[in-house]
């Protein structure tokens, strides 16, 4: 499924999808998911170049934990999914901003203490860098 969502989001950046913001949307959510499943190399996929580079070297030591970490981190992931809260894209640039949050997965509830929210800055169809 993650295979065919990152295939989907590689195809409309392709593609030149005339609607910037729902690529960006789909971009991001690939990202998110991949990042979430522990994909590092998925997730990679939906970023521009430099900021893949520094992406990888960040999650390398993953690769590197002791197998029962980092499937106890790999369980404690699978709790939570991405929401993307909003993409507006700036200005007449190709750049898009991705608001998200992190929800747990039984309940959809954002949590009460220190949500998990972020921004994905998106260029042309691959993100290009976090924050604003």
């Amino acid at each position: 499924m993650r295979k065919t969502m990152l295939a989907l989001a590689l195809f409309l950046a392709a593609a030149g999808c005339t609607n910037k913001e729902k690529q960006a949307e789909a971009c991001a959510g690939v990202f998110l998911d991949s990042f979430l499943s522990n994909d590092y190399d998925a997730a990679a996929q939906c970023c521009a170049d430099g900021f893949r580079e520094e992406f990888l070297k960040t999650t390398a030591g993953f690769r590197d934990l002791d197998s029962n970490v980092r499937a106890l981190l790999i369980s404690e992931c699978s709790k939570f999914r991405a929401e993307i809260v909003a993409a507006q894209k700036k200005d007449n640039s190709d750049t898009v901003v991705v608001d998200y949050r992190i929800v747990r997965q039984k309940d959809s509830v954002a949590f009460e203490k220190g949500a998990i929210a972020g921004t994905l800055i998106v260029v042309d169809g691959k993100i290009n860098r976090l924050g604003k």
